[in-house]
């Protein structure tokens, strides 16, 4: 029964929080109330599971905690009331649903990894096709049918099945690899598609370098593969119409040059005035002030208060200072550094996981890193701490026959 309820927490970790769960709508009222309830369980778990932690988790429990607990203290200090504003506390203390997601991944029983790859297959499949999202889609960044932080779930998948193409070198997977990558560049998210190209050659460079494939790693018959496959689609794109396909590539052009991309520049003119005042507060940030200073972009779907900033690394600075990102980033490159340092071999789960986890870098330039990253940043831990499984050989005939030999002390 136990099981199975930390089965439950790990999936609301890992699902509940993310609009692709609850049909692609990210104004759903009960998205709001999962997430936050689910940042004070984070915040509590810091607590009853301290003990079970990593001593590496075990460090990082104080700074998270120390700093809720002064946010709770300055809002009663300057406001007369603890929670002067939630909006300010759950998004400082997302980051512990890293230890959330251990401790439940821990208790969970076995777990198969691949099941997460296909659920959000299943999700995306719900919501674009059985939903008739997609059919509203005119290859333009204004008919988007998903946000970024959903787009960003499917490189999941596409790792899963790259690495399985590289340890097994089946082609069902490099298909099925293709095929989800393609995906992610008709849903036109250019920091997923960024994203996805960073992850899949880290992925490949640790592969070439490690003896994670039994079978050695299939460069020239890749490299084949993909000559035919762009020689195969290129009649494919001429077939789309011209109006569309010059719409799609401008959109994609964005990546190389935001200042002339419309929503590029947006979230650039927005970094740069954020930007602009971290000197001012460094340490600590600006917290309740720039809560109670609003968004300076302008928008009819924006709140009075509170900021909408795109990029993590600038959200961080800006509202939490040196510190509330040093800890961030103290999380990821501690969990990357516990998964890589296998060196020698690699399971399937340790490299998708280092993969999505060191792109989630790269993502985080553009937009804040979803809330769910921190539950798979958990489960980074759960697996870069696990013995890789023993490889076990027949013995040959004489071998066999020494082995039953009686020992002579």
């Amino acid at each position: 029964m136990m099981i199975w309820l930390f089965r439950f927490a790990l999936f609301i970790i890992l699902f509940g929080l993310s609009p692709l769960t609850y049909g692609g709508d990210s104004l759903n009222p009960i998205l709001d109330k999962v997430t936050s309830g689910m940042a004070l369980v984070g915040l509590i778990s810091l607590v009853i599971c301290y003990f079970d932690m990593p001593r590496f988790y075990k460090v990082m429990s104080w700074p998270i905690f120390i700093g809720a607990l002064l946010l709770f203290l300055e809002s009663k200090y300057e406001y007369g009331e603890y929670v002067y504003s939630y909006f300010v506390i759950k998004r400082f203390t997302y980051c512990a649903l890293t230890i959330t997601a251990y401790y439940a991944a821990v208790r969970a029983g076995h777990i198969r990894f691949e099941y997460i790859g296909y659920l959000v297959l299943i999700l995306f499949f719900v919501n674009q096709i059985l939903l008739g999202q997609i059919y509203a889609y005119s290859f333009s960044s204004e008919s988007r049918t998903t946000t970024a932080p959903e787009s960003l779930y499917l490189v999941v998948p596409f790792l899963y099945f790259l690495v399985q193409y590289y340890k097994e070198h089946k082609l069902i997977h490099l298909f099925s690899s293709l095929a989800v990558f393609l995906f992610i560049v008709i849903l036109l998210h250019r920091s997923v598609i960024s994203t996805a190209v960073f992850s899949a050659g880290l992925v490949t460079g640790l592969m070439m370098i490690s003896r994670s494939s039994v079978k050695g790693f299939p460069i020239a018959r890749t490299f084949m593969l993909f000559i035919m496959l762009i020689g195969l689609s290129t009649p494919l794109v001429g077939m789309l119409p011209e109006h569309k396909f010059d719409d799609f590539m401008e959109s994609i052009s964005g990546i190389l040059d935001p200042k002339e991309d419309n929503t590029g520049s947006w979230r650039l003119e927005q970094s740069q005035h954020y930007m602009a005042l971290v000197p001012e507060r460094p340490i600590l940030g600006w917290r309740y002030e720039g809560y109670d200073r609003g968004e300076v972009m302008r928008h009819e779907d924006f709140p009075d208060k509170g900021t909408i900033i795109h990029s993590q690394y600038v959200d961080q600075l800006y509202n939490y200072g040196a510190v509330g990102l040093a800890i961030n980033l103290l999380l990821i490159l501690g969990t990357l550094y516990v998964l890589y340092s296998r060196k020698r071999s690699y399971s399937i789960e340790q490299l998708v996981l280092f993969g999505f986890l060191a792109g989630g870098l790269v993502y985080g330039i553009s937009y804040q890193l979803p809330v769910y990253y921190w539950g798979l940043l958990g489960l980074g831990m759960f697996y870069g701490r696990q013995r890789p499984t023993p490889q076990f050989t027949m013995p040959e005939e004489h071998e066999e026959e020494h082995l039953l030999e009686p020992i002579h002390q």
